[in-house]
């Protein structure tokens, strides 16, 4: 192991991640954040292996595990007792503390079970058990639901349809209760008035043939002694025609059980709100409200001019699916930053940033007149609103109050992209107290940060946060604003490794990769967009998107399942990829390195690259999907496989480098950037090119005075062959360029979320402000300024790198991430020639620590869990 710089003292010093011990006490460690399916205590699930997670809280530095045991039990009793009858892993040898597969008994539908976990340290060293925690199984089998889809055959198009029935139980104490729910496209649940829950526009979206989503809610609070109201408001969402299928089971201390399903539903109104759709937004007229809509009311007859009767109606094809990703919810509440008013009785609420939500706004004296809402990412000269960029979605709320008392409206079943909010028929201006922005996204936690000695690297990557968060709406999104907002597979190859780093990626990204195979054909293709409602079959090559979901899953959370169910399907679309190769070519590109700087386009209203090959790209795809299933494969276990695909992406390099390799230039393709950092990447340079290559593409750089020339792609190649090839200043200045193009340039021009293009455009085509394609930035913050990276090898940061590249226009630099196993920390700091570099490794895990040296190289030191400080000498 080469030793730190001779000529400077490098000093080692260790702290304890707590106060340590008395040298007569043990050291103490013990399992805490029990999770099944990545969820505290969850409701509702159907995964007959659910799998099991827990993280190691020490006081020891150096901490792992070396085995572990897992008790499941049918009461809390009986797994206190030690009875564990459903299933007892014994003692197993292993290091894994997540991914830990279910291999007991049969699991029931609805019911209840209670675990445990103890584990034994290196030392071997027994823990006491863990604290118990529960999950909750859902509706297994089609038989579970005992009511049918039902729905209102005579219209009201556009409408929110009311579903309701009164339930009366006297004064039977509920012990406990239950709603097994969906409602398409997007639903409301109300007991006795009250929404049930946080969640809005849920379910998520899915293909509707292939899979529904229906939540479960613990309602055993909601019942009063009198007679009870439950509505389920339900509006067309993506599918159009609302319908709902729902179950609600009540459990009496007294051992009986009553049940409503959704044929008992059949009372339906059309109340408030006239109208709503996605793209085009929501008017809600207040005089419309139906005063017994939340009242003990039963309709007389079958139906009248208030009332309708709910119909049986076709089922959706698709299978009800337990909805395990976090529900959509309004994660923030603000005031906005101004309003304006650009022209008289017109006013502009600027929100301050770009982001995805609505607006609630509170208006007084206004009964009966029509307040209208329009929502923009930008301004036109005159102040107004430009919705230009959105093309067919109108984007557009209203409302009518029924009296002249103060009113408060906001929608519910829609969401725009917007920073600008244009407010049409007011009769006095608001003030910005009568104003609340609501940030609307997927709820996954924030799990990192980032901060260095340079503003404009913060202010990037608080760009790349922000778009993130405007794209996750139960799938990632495009963008949140015009009539999109799909799923596109070729934008989250480069775009889902920051969102791992940034957010608890671990029940939102499995639920789209089933999306995807949702969409796949019987000859193995995917679709561009999952669900498939847009884009092409087959997927351009470039949607290695669909391997990389379950291969990042693997490497941060330990996620098993998803390699092994999904293994035939990612096997069938590499299949396919190679069934169009002709001479180990792939025959066929639409995107390739999608967006480039507009001088580089075939056309400049295209996206296509004009001098990186479409089809390099494509070989260059299925040679990392060959790789990627090559590892996969040893993970599930399948040698043939392993070795098949391994000897299929050799076969694939060597095609790329009998066709792309030019010789006399040195390069890849046209030898640009994009080519040759992609060639880089994908490790097929053989050693005696390398040099060449790397010469040239710093070359390329430095021609084009430190800017960009890549697209959606290849801008993430670009950062990290450069950093890892010995040119992290050059990489450093085009991160920080704020002449066109680059992140930067965006940020001068007023971006606070990433543009769809390079360029600052505003009109009717591809031109969308809050687009999470070129974000792929945000990961190199992570991998190469703070230098966290886990490993797929040892995945779930059971053993992970900490190497950090020291730039010279940076003082400081540091990351946290919070992790399935704890918190990861990376911070450096110069002064002088002096570098301290201070790491946290949390309990049950181990770190190779690259510290940096004054030849502009790195030391390699292995550590296990604890704080440390390093000190060394650089240039």
């Amino acid at each position: 192991m080469k030793y730190l710089h001779s000529f400077f003292l490098a000093f080692f010093i260790c702290f304890s991640l707590s106060v340590q011990a008395s040298a007569k006490s043990a050291p103490l460690t013990e399992a805490v954040d029990l999770r099944c399916n990545y969820q505290v205590e969850p409701l509702g699930i159907d995964q007959m292996q659910p799998q099991f997670s827990w993280r190691l809280e020490s006081d020891s530095r150096g901490c792992m595990q070396k085995a572990y045991q897992v008790l499941v039990a049918t009461s809390p009793e009986k797994l206190a007792n030690g009875e564990a009858d459903m299933w007892d892993s014994g003692k197993k040898p292993a290091s894994a503390s997540t991914g830990i597969i279910y291999k007991g008994k049969t699991l029931s539908s609805r019911a209840r079970y209670w675990w445990k976990v103890r584990v034994w340290t290196e030392d071997d060293v027994v823990t006491e058990w863990s604290a118990p925690a529960s999950f909750e199984m859902g509706l297994l089998h089609e038989e579970d639901w005992w009511g049918g889809w039902i729905g209102y055959a005579t219209g009201m198009p556009g409408r929110v349809l009311y579903f309701k029935a009164t339930v009366d139980y006297g004064k039977k104490p509920v012990r406990e209760a239950r709603m097994y729910i969906a409602g398409l496209g997007f639903y409301e649940l109300m007991i006795n008035g009250k929404k049930v829950g946080d969640h809005v526009l849920d379910p998520a979206q899915s293909s509707y043939s292939k899979r529904i989503y229906y939540a479960t809610y613990d309602i055993s609070d909601c019942f009063t002694e009198e007679a009870n109201t439950i509505v389920v408001a339900v509006a067309p969402g993506f599918i159009g025609t609302p319908k709902l299928r729902m179950q609600m089971l009540v459990y009496f201390e007294d051992g009986s059980v009553a049940a409503l399903t959704s044929g008992e539903m059949r009372a339906i109104t059309a109340g408030s709100t006239m109208y709503t759709s996605i793209f085009d937004g929501e008017h809600f007229d207040a005089r419309e409200e139906n005063p017994e809509l939340f009242e003990p009311y039963r309709p007389a007859g079958l139906m009248n001019k208030v009332w309708g009767l709910a119909y049986n109606t076709d089922e959706p094809v698709g299978k009800l699916v337990s909805q395990q990703m976090e529900p959509i919810k309004v994660m923030e509440s603000f005031a906005p930053a101004s309003v304006s008013e650009p022209q008289p009785g017109v006013y502009v609420v600027d929100a301050g940033r770009n982001l995805a939500g609505w607006i609630s706004l509170k208006v007084a004296g206004m009964g009966g007149k029509k307040v209208r809402l329009r929502y923009a990412e930008t301004l036109r000269d005159n102040g107004l609103v430009n919705q230009d960029n959105l093309r067919n979605a109108k984007s557009e709320d209203s409302f009518i109050p029924a009296t002249d008392e103060e009113f408060s409206w906001e929608p519910k079943f829609t969401y725009h992209g917007f920073r600008f909010v244009q407010i049409d028929g007011l009769e006095k201006a608001p003030s910005v107290d009568d104003i609340q922005v609501r940030v609307v996204r997927s709820s996954m936690e924030r799990t990192s940060s980032f901060n260095c000695s340079n503003s404009l690297l913060n202010d990037i990557n608080t760009m790349v946060l922000n778009t993130e968060a405007s794209n996750f709406h139960s799938v990632p999104t495009d963008c949140p604003q015009r009539d999109e907002r799909m799923g596109w597979l070729n934008d989250l190859t480069v775009s889902m490794e920051p969102a791992f780093y940034n957010f608890d990626m671990a029940r939102f990204f499995p639920k789209f990769f089933w999306d995807i195979v949702d969409t796949q054909g019987s000859d193995g293709t995917i679709t561009c967009v999952a669900p498939f409602r847009f884009g092409a079959r087959p997927a351009d090559p470039v949607c290695a998107s669909f391997l990389l979901l379950a291969y990042n899953s693997y490497k941060f959370y330990g996620n098993k399942s998803l390699i092994i169910d999904g293994f035939d399907n990612m096997k069938a679309w590499v299949d396919y990829l190679n069934s169009r190769t002709k001479d180990g070519i792939v025959d066929y590109s639409y995107y390739g390195d999608w967006c480039p700087p507009r001088e580089f386009l075939v056309h400049p209203d295209s996206g296509v690259s004009k001098y990186t090959p479409g089809l390099l790209i494509s070989t260059g795809y299925l040679y990392y999907c060959a790789v990627m299933l090559s590892q996969m494969a040893v993970v599930a276990e399948r040698p043939k496989d392993a070795a098949y695909y391994s000897e299929l992406a050799e076969k694939t390099a060597a095609a790329i480098n009998r066709e792309y390799w030019d010789e006399e230039a040195g390069g890849y393709g046209s030898n640009n950037q994009a080519a040759n950092s992609f060639a880089l990447f994908l490790g097929i340079v053989p050693k005696d090119r390398i040099q060449r290559v790397v010469d040239n593409l710093v070359a390329d750089v430095v021609a084009h005075d430190y800017h960009l020339t890549t697209g959606n792609l290849c801008t993430k190649y670009l950062l990290e062959m450069l950093t890892e090839y010995g040119h992290k200043e050059e990489a450093f200045k085009i991160a920080t360029q704020t002449t066109y193009p680059g992140w930067g340039f965006m940020l001068a021009n007023g971006a606070t979320t990433l543009w769809e293009r390079w360029e600052y455009l505003t009109g009717d085509a591809m031109n969308s402000h809050n687009h999470p394609m070129m974000g792929s930035i945000g990961s190199w913050f992570h991998k190469y300024v703070a230098g966290i990276s886990p490993e797929f090898d040892r995945p779930a940061y059971e053993h992970f790198t900490i190497k950090p590249y020291i730039f010279d226009e940076l003082d400081f630099a540091e990351g946290e991430l919070q992790t399935v196993k704890g918190t990861i920390r990376s911070a450096w700091r110069k002064k002088g020639r002096t570098l301290t570099l201070d790491v946290t490794i949390p309990a049950g895990t181990s770190a190779t620590v690259w510290i940096p040296d004054a030849d502009g190289g790195h030391s390699a030191r292995e550590v296990g869990s604890g704080t440390y400080q390093f000190k060394t000498r650089i240039k």
